[in-house]
């Protein structure tokens, strides 16, 4: 018989929500964590820099988070267990060797009359970029939030196709391929607004020469805008604190130190996991929330893997914290915040 209804491997962000979300409903949930702390790349340290502070060295802002089906869901429940969010009416700026700096704000109107005063028609090219994702948004986070080859996936194109029509349909998807670098060249002539946008495109794994590295820039200026750079309050560790009391209020379980070895699995089912230690825990579900490797080279191996699986490979480390992107971080500047 099986000791829990779910036991989920690894406690980053998407295991976590998952758990939340699981153990809400009722079901037992167990999370086994190898290391010493929950969280993944939500980790807030006091022995960084400056005595005194404390660091986030890893997940940084939570927009995406805060503007996801998943916090829309869990808002309520984790503000009651400590969650809380800081925001500046100024989510982003730059400052260039030379000496000029360009800020953006969470105002439309004023950004475009600041852009504009560094180029001509740059702040009007801004309104139409942001409002282009903004009048898209329905189409663009389904089309985001839904495997690519579904049936979900088809009806949405199906239905934007019928929208829009088939060659506006095609158009808008050529725009969407080109990349960040391209993006910005061609339609900004002042290089502080093209420094302004040129790093963020990192903070998805993407490169400036990335296909469909434009238009993830184009949402990440439009999410800034609109829901500016949310930070947690007093350091991102305190969102895996509040998720490990949301969990265990609901009599989920969370154990660090733990590293799974092995997935058990019976007649084609995974029906638990067995630990370093020769611990062996059944459950009805295993929900793995590890990497493509980690899953069929180490927890499956000796079982089948599919092509997919084998020829993954890792993207590059980003300085978000995400739902469904995973934040994968290293720590570059821009990733820490420093809290009294």
């Amino acid at each position: 018989m099986a000791a829990f209804d779910h036991v989920i491997i690894g406690s980053g962000i998407n295991a976590l929500v998952a758990a939340a979300l699981l153990s809400r409903k009722g079901d037992s949930v167990l999370v086994v964590e190898r290391e010493d702390r929950i969280g993944g790349c939500m980790y807030t340290s006091d022995a960084v820099t400056c005595p005194g502070f404390h660091h986030d060295v890893m997940a940084a802002t939570f927009v995406l988070f805060l503007t996801s089906p998943a916090y829309a869901a869990l808002a309520e429940d984790l503000g009651k267990h400590g969650l809380a969010f800081c925001h500046s009416p100024h989510p982003t700026a730059v400052l260039r060797p030379g000496g000029s700096a360009l800020v953006l704000g969470m105002d439309r109107a004023a950004n475009i009359a600041a852009f504009n005063t560094r180029g001509a028609g740059d702040g009007d090219q801004h309104g139409r970029d942001v409002g282009a994702i903004e009048a898209d948004a329905e189409f663009l986070f389904a089309l985001l939030g839904q495997p690519l080859w579904s049936r979900q996936t088809m009806t949405l194109l199906a239905k934007q196709a019928w929208k829009k029509g088939l060659g506006p349909l095609k158009a808008w998807f050529g725009e969407a391929m080109e990349p960040s670098r391209g993006w910005l060249e061609t339609r900004y002539g002042s290089a502080d607004v093209q420094a302004l946008w040129a790093a963020w495109v990192l903070h998805v794994g993407l490169t400036p020469e990335a296909t469909y590295g434009g238009q993830m820039s184009r949402v990440i200026a439009f999410a800034l805008e609109a829901a500016g750079a949310p930070v947690v309050k007093g350091g991102a560790g305190q969102a895996a604190a509040a998720f490990r009391s949301l969990v265990e209020a609901n009599g989920g379980i969370l154990r660090t130190g733990v590293e799974a070895t092995k997935i058990i699995v019976e007649n084609g089912k995974a029906v638990g996991i067995e630990t370093a230690q020769a611990e062996r825990i059944l459950a009805r579900n295993v929900i793995a929330s590890t990497a493509p490797g980690q899953l069929y080279e180490g927890l499956l191996a000796g079982g089948s893997s599919p092509e997919t699986a084998k020829k993954y490979r890792h993207g590059r480390g980003i300085s978000n914290c995400i739902t469904r992107w995973t934040g994968r971080l290293n720590g570059r500047l821009q990733g820490w915040k420093m809290w009294p």
